[in-house]
């Protein structure tokens, strides 16, 4: 008998720390899962409050470059306002230096004439006023006034 208590007690001993061991073993596991899992939440919190603070960033650089290229427009279309202005006067200009070339032509063309009109007029005259051999008479060309 003394044999059968022994061999119960060890079975017992056996069985119940096997036992003991299996729920010992799974309470370990849940905690460590647990541990994991909540290490793993505040990696993912960290990793999505620094991805809040990137997408935060890239908006503001966003934002800035947009008002920056929104200011390179602006001055973009003031020069093209200038450069249209001087392009105007250039224009007019132009046409004003046309215009003098025209009548500074005109003007070259009336003094040529004179010119060549008064050396015909040295190469005949005649200082006689009482010359018949003058031709044309005097007084033939006399300009009507107005």
């Amino acid at each position: 008998m003394n044999w059968e208590y022994i061999v119960t007690a060890v079975i017992s001993l056996v069985s119940g720390g096997t036992l003991t061991g299996l729920y010992l073993r799974k309470q370990t596991e849940g905690s460590a899962t647990a541990g994991v899992v909540k290490e793993s939440m505040e990696a993912l919190k960290s990793a999505l409050k620094m991805l809040t603070g990137q997408q935060e960033r890239f908006n503001a650089i966003i934002k800035d470059k947009d008002m920056l290229i929104e200011q390179q427009q602006g001055l973009i279309n003031e020069y093209k306002a200038t450069l249209e202005e001087a392009n105007q006067k250039l224009k007019n200009l132009e046409f004003k230096v046309s215009e003098n070339d025209r009548k500074i032509s005109g003007m070259q063309r009336t003094i040529d004439n004179e010119i060549r009109k008064r050396r015909l007029a040295e190469y005949n005259i005649c200082f006689v006023d009482d010359c018949k051999l003058r031709r044309p008479p005097l007084g033939t060309y006399k300009k009507e006034t107005a």
